[in-house]
C-alpha cells in the first residue's frame, strides 16, 4: 500500500472516529433526557426535550455508519468500505434533497405545519374526543409554550389548561391558581410555524455543509476500497 493510500486510510479511520464519538454522545443526551436528568435539561433549555428519541436514532445511525467506516479502514476490509460509502452516499443524497425542499417549498411547509396543527387540535376537541390526541396536544402546549390553534380563543372558556400557561407562578395571580385567557400563551399553529421559519434555512444550510464533507468522505472510502481490491487481486497473482 503506497504512501497516499496510507494516509487516505488513517484519514478515513480518525474522521470515523470522531463521528462514532458524536454518535455515541448523541445517545448518551437522548437516553439523558430519557431518564429526566435535571443537570441535563437544565443545561439545554431549548425543545430539544421534545424529542430524546431523534437524538438516540440519529446517534445510532452516526456510530453504526462511522464504526462501519472505522472498521473497514483499519482492518482494509473492501466489502465494509463500499458498504460504509454505500450509507454515506445514500444520507448525502437524503440530505441534499431535503435542503432544497426546505429552500424551495418554505412556505407551504410551514403552511402544512400549521394545518398538522389545526388537525390535532380540532381531534381532540370534537365531539368523539381522541384521547391520545389530546395528550400529545398538551404536551405540545408544554414543549413549546403555546395555547389551542391559533390562540386561547380557541377554547371558548374562561378557565383553561394548565398546559396553556408558561409557568405555574404566574397563574397564582389570576382566577386561584386557574390558566386563564390573561395568563395563556399565543397560538400553537403561529408559535410553532415561527420558529420552523427562523430555522428552516440555518438547517438546510448546515446540512448542504455536512453533506459537502460527507461527499470528501465518500471520495476516500471509494479511493480506499479501489486500492484494496487493486492489492486483492495483486496479491492472487
Amino acid at each position: 500500500m503506497g504512501c497516499g493510500t496510507s494516509f487516505v486510510k488513517y484519514v478515513l479511520f480518525f474522521f470515523n472516529l470522531v463521528v462514532a464519538l458524536l454518535g455515541l454522545l448523541l445517545v448518551g443526551i437522548g437516553v439523558a433526557f430519557l431518564m429526566n436528568w435535571t443537570m441535563v435539561k437544565d443545561l439545554l433549555k431549548t425543545h430539544l426535550a421534545v424529542g430524546p428519541w431523534i437524538f438516540i436514532v440519529v446517534g445510532a445511525v452516526m456510530f453504526v455508519i462511522a464504526f462501519l467506516g472505522c472498521c473497514g479502514a483499519i482492518r482494509e476490509s473492501h466489502c465494509m468500505v463500499v458498504t460504509y460509502a454505500i450509507f454515506l452516499l445514500v444520507i448525502i443524497i437524503v440530505q441534499v434533497v431535503i435542503s432544497v425542499l426546505l429552500f424551495t417549498y418554505g412556505e407551504s411547509i410551514k403552511e402544512s405545519i400549521m394545518d398538522g396543527v389545526g388537525v390535532l387540535f380540532k381531534k381532540r376537541s370534537d365531539a368523539n374526543a381522541d384521547e391520545a390526541a389530546e395528550a400529545v396536544f398538551s404536551e405540545l402546549q408544554r414543549q413549546f409554550e403555546c395555547c389551542g390553534n391559533t390562540g386561547a380563543i380557541n377554547y371558548g372558556q374562561f378557565t383553561l389548561p394548565e398546559s396553556c400557561c408558561v409557568k405555574k407562578s404566574i397563574l397564582s395571580t389570576f382566577a386561584g391558581n386557574n390558566c386563564t385567557v390573561d395568563a395563556a400563551n399565543p397560538g400553537c399553529g403561529p408559535k410553532i410555524g415561527e420558529l420552523y421559519q427562523k430555522w428552516n434555512k440555518p438547517i438546510a444550510g448546515v446540512a448542504l455543509g455536512v453533506a459537502c464533507v460527507e461527499v470528501v468522505g465518500a471520495l476516500f472510502a471509494l479511493c480506499l476500497a479501489n486500492s484494496i481490491r487493486n492489492m486483492d487481486r495483486r496479491s492472487r497473482y
